[in-house]
């Protein structure tokens, strides 16, 4: 069974990465880079919420009712979908993941993958809703249950600091890892 972060980069292909890039004005390079190392971030700080017992329920229940799954099945229809609503919907989910570690979360990933922050800003509303419309689809498929959840994404974060040096230190820096 693949990863989540494998079936998220599987899900956006190149024409994803090249769309994205054209929103965020990067090339597809630093793009591929910037959500590589930004995806394990947005799974870390879903992991910290989903090992807080006074969190976690709220993370499930939003994970079972509001994310189908439907924007990693069709990445493409979600990029080009609407522009204006995206970023609110993904700013929610920072907002209540990151709280205020939005700011040290931009600053180190710009750091790590040569985007400025206000690329890194606008790239991470773009991949927070992918990223609970994953675990969305597996809560509802069976796959996540309330208890597994934290063990799973702390694993994904390990798994991917272990990879990447880069990775790593931003969970370091953001998460404390």
């Amino acid at each position: 069974m693949a990863s989540l972060l494998e079936t998220l980069n599987q899900a956006l292909g190149d024409q994803s990465v090249d769309h994205i890039g054209q929103q965020i004005g990067a090339d597809p390079n630093q793009t591929r880079t910037a959500i590589q190392r930004a995806l394990p971030v947005i799974l870390g700080a879903l992991g910290q919420e989903a090992a807080d017992p006074q969190r976690a329920p709220g993370l499930h229940k939003a994970l079972a009712e509001d994310h189908d799954g439907s924007v990693v099945d069709d990445p493409q229809a979600y990029l080009s979908g609407d522009l204006a609503q995206k970023p609110a919907d993904g700013q929610a989910i920072l907002n209540h993941v990151l709280g205020d570690r939005q700011t040290a979360t931009q600053q180190a990933l710009a750091s790590k993958t040569g985007l400025d922050m206000g690329k890194i800003a606008s790239l991470l509303p773009i991949l927070a809703p992918l990223v609970m419309g994953l675990l969305g689809k597996q809560t509802r498929s069976g796959g996540f249950n309330p208890g597994d959840l934290a063990s799973i994404l702390r694993g994904e974060t390990t798994q991917a600091a272990g990879a990447s040096p880069d990775v790593g230190d931003i969970l370091g820096s953001i998460l404390g890892r």
